[in-house]
């Protein structure tokens, strides 16, 4: 655990590449077999393979048995790019011969399957200082507003449709536009206005976008606890 949890992801890949090379099996399934496939066995397994084969692993267990792990698959689906994403379905059909999305339509419901199926979409827009510009900023702000605090109930759809297509140069400014137009930075709309797993997965992806990533990996720590 120590040699392969040090490593970083592209150092890992190798590894289980050169492995096969050398001695003609899987290093996961050695793994497996060696250590079993309780929580310690498990995390070498994940350790085994490629990031995008970890992830897609990582699903999977969210969705096995009875419930749905949903901390683990908002940390892996929500905030991606759209080229991730697109990897991530790729990836994910290969190993299980499954529609990413048609499985988690029969895991989720309810706001959190909004979130997560926007985020599948891979639909983020592109910035272009030309179209994400001062104007479309007020506007996007104003549907916002008027989508959580400014209304009675939450138009959740309408929420995550327009945080799940801004690229992260324009949500940071948008962000920064609303708090100081309404008093509340966008993350802290969120918290105010949703409840339970879907509070944490859509704070999350906003702040996949507006944070560096060591900071939001600190906040994944902060929830796991």
């Amino acid at each position: 655990l120590t040699a392969m949890g040090s490593m970083n992801p592209e150092t890992r890949c190798k590894v289980s590449i050169k492995y096969k090379e050398i001695y003609g099996k899987e290093l996961k399934a050695v793994m497996k077999s060696e250590c079993g496939s309780r929580n310690f066995g498990t995390a070498l397994q994940l350790l085994a393979v490629p990031s995008d084969e970890t992830d897609c692993d990582m699903i999977k267990l969210a969705c096995k048995g009875l419930g749905t792990n949903e901390q683990l698959l908002y940390t892996i689906i929500c905030g991606r790019s759209n080229n991730d994403m697109q990897i991530l379905k790729k990836k994910y059909f290969q190993l299980f011969s499954d529609d990413l999305g048609k499985v988690l339509d029969s895991e989720l419901g309810g706001p959190f399957e909004k979130l997560v199926f926007n985020c599948l979409q891979a639909a983020e827009e592109e910035y272009d200082p030309g179209f994400h510009n001062d104007d479309k900023m007020k506007e996007d702000a104003e549907k916002l507003y008027k989508m959580g605090q400014g209304k009675f109930g939450t138009d959740e759809s309408g929420l995550f449709k327009i945080l799940c297509a801004c690229p992260p140069e324009y949500i940071k400014k948008l962000n920064l536009l609303y708090a100081e137009k309404y008093g509340f930075t966008l993350v802290k709309a969120l918290e105010t206005e949703l409840g339970g797993d879907v509070k944490k997965a859509a704070m999350f992806m906003l702040n996949m976008k507006i944070k560096p990533y060591e900071e939001v990996a600190r906040l994944i720590d902060t929830a796991s606890r």
